[in-house]
């Protein structure tokens, strides 16, 4: 059992590996820092999550005929796998965080008009996290701006129950699938906030030690070749004042020295980190 479990996981981390290497490739290599990075798995993670949350309700309503909402979620989920190849393509993180933050926004609140305007956490929560995609991916701007279009249809819901205006169109969903789905639904979303968001920082920290690591890198490299440099020379200084204290040359053997303390002196510096003079 234990095997199998394994063989299972080892098979699920090799597709989800192939499919970040696939998404994120073209933006990857293109990035100009380890936040821009971090940003671009995030949004990797937040679409494959959040479809593969997606999928089991696409079954769910499909098998109870709910023609509806099956339109509904197989939209949402194309709609993800659009800005999956958008990524793909080497689209810019700000368009395809756009839309993907627009259709967590926008769909949830078509479904939620078409369910006699039900504002419950089924659809709260979704709307939630499309403000902080925006907000995590693109800036603050743009997720007040998605929480205004929120604010305004939440203020349309209440201008029409407050007036009991008629709204003519049936509910798809059945106050018993309404209940029973919400548990389930609740623990697809927190799962998703915490891998896509809980990942994200984690990766900030994995990929500020890894660039810290390379600039360390790079700088040993620099002294290293500097200091092969300043020591070339000491050699060189060395023969040349052996040779004019044999010929007895005192003025040019003091000059030797000189220049042999003026090296070692540059080289400490480049030890202690200091640019020299």
């Amino acid at each position: 059992m234990s095997a199998t479990i394994s063989s299972i996981r080892r098979l699920s981390n090799t597709l989800y590996s192939i499919a970040e290497t696939w998404v994120t490739g073209k933006l990857i290599r293109h990035a100009s820092c380890p936040y821009e990075q971090a940003r671009i798995k995030m949004l990797f993670d937040y679409l494959f999550f959040y479809s593969l949350v997606l999928l089991p309700i696409l079954g769910a309503v499909a098998y109870q005929h709910d023609w509806t909402n099956t339109l509904v979620t197989i939209s949402f989920i194309a709609i993800f796998v659009l800005c999956a190849a958008m990524m793909a393509s080497g689209v810019s993180l700000a368009i395809t965080g756009t839309v993907a933050a627009l259709n967590t926004l926008v769909i949830p609140m078509l479904s939620s008009f078409t369910n006699d305007l039900d504002v419950s956490p089924i659809y709260a929560i979704p709307w939630m996290m499309a403000c902080l995609l925006g907000f995590f991916i693109i800036n603050l701007r743009t997720a007040l701006g998605l929480s205004a279009i929120l604010f305004l249809y939440l203020g349309l819901v209440a201008l029409i129950k407050i007036n009991h205006i008629p709204v003519l169109l049936p509910p798809t969903y059945s106050a018993m699938d309404k209940y029973v789905a919400t548990p389930f639904l609740m623990a697809g979303y927190m799962i998703v906030c915490l891998r896509v968001w809980g990942v994200y920082y984690l990766n900030i920290t994995r990929l500020e030690q890894k660039a810290r690591l390379e600039q360390q890198q790079q700088f040993t490299a620099m002294i290293n070749q500097k200091l092969t440099k300043q020591f070339l020379l000491v050699k060189g200084l060395s023969r040349s004042g052996k040779t004019e204290n044999l010929e007895g040359n005192t003025e040019m053997l003091d000059a030797c020295f000189s220049e042999i303390e003026k090296q070692c002196d540059t080289a400490i510096q480049y030890l202690d980190g200091a640019r020299p003079e």
